[in-house]
């Protein structure tokens, strides 16, 4: 085991102490979402205004919201790769016990629900 990981290993312990019984899940689930942006960035699917972000996982599948329909359409043809980018980085992290298994993508209301 090399230094980062033991490190990380550490971490994961003391987080797991200090937050209880459901520290597991949202490390995991933190662990999902840091491996959903790096295969968003990988993908070069970022930038220019539009965003994705992974917002909870139920049973596999990942509930991403996205900023803009066109990204939203883009996300579900390169799904299939970037579940299995995100499931690759995931591998071997302390706690990332999830493994992604489908996408289902919703646009992002804009203007916060305002009316005129």
């Amino acid at each position: 085991m090399s230094r980062t990981e033991e490190a990380a290993s550490a971490v994961q312990r003391a987080l797991l102490a200090c937050m209880g019984p459901g520290a597991a899940e949202q490390i995991a689930l933190a662990q999902a979402r840091l491996a959903w942006q790096e295969a968003i960035a990988a993908a070069g699917l970022e930038g220019g205004g539009m965003t994705s972000r992974l917002i909870t996982v139920r049973a596999g599948t990942a509930q991403v919201e996205a900023s803009e329909p066109i990204l939203a359409q883009e996300l579900g043809l390169r799904a299939e790769a970037l579940l299995a980018v995100a499931n690759q980085r995931m591998a071997g992290r302390p706690g990332a016990t999830i493994v992604l298994t489908r996408v289902a993508v919703s646009v992002a209301r804009s203007g916060g629900g305002r009316s005129l």
